[in-house]
Parts: C-alpha cells; sequence; structure tokens
C-alpha cells in the first residue's frame, strides 16, 4: 500500500494518458504534491479517483512488480 501513487499509474488505471493526470494536477482538478519536479497523488486522493477496489487492485500490481 503506497501513501502516494505517480501519475503513471493512477493514468494506467484510469486508462488516460499520463499526460491527461499531470494536466488535471496542474488545474488542481486532481489532488497532488510536487516533490522537486515530480508529481505524486495522495493515497486519500487515488481513493476518490479510483474507488477502494481498484485502489486494492493497483496496490496488489505494484506490490507484486517491486517484488520482482
Amino acid at each position: 500500500m503506497g501513501l502516494y501513487y505517480t501519475p503513471e499509474e493512477i493514468a494506467r488505471v484510469m486508462r488516460v494518458s499520463r499526460e491527461s493526470v499531470r494536466r488535471k494536477l496542474r488545474q488542481g482538478e486532481i489532488e497532488g504534491v510536487r516533490f522537486g519536479r515530480k508529481w505524486r497523488v495522495p493515497r486519500k486522493e487515488a481513493l476518490r479517483l479510483l474507488g477502494e477496489e481498484a485502489l486494492e487492485a493497483l496496490d496488489r500490481e505494484i506490490d507484486r512488480e517491486s517484488a520482482k
């Protein structure tokens, strides 16, 4: 379970381009945090956008990728 998600991870689940997510972050439509030049989406906002089931599936996918 992540505390923050990348725009790429959010975009993959939403089935939109990562640039669409970044644009929504810049415009304030999606709540995000900047770490240097990188955007991150807090878990609370990811839950609002994706819903509990999709977020849990994303967490499992991230866990599988990091276990490799």
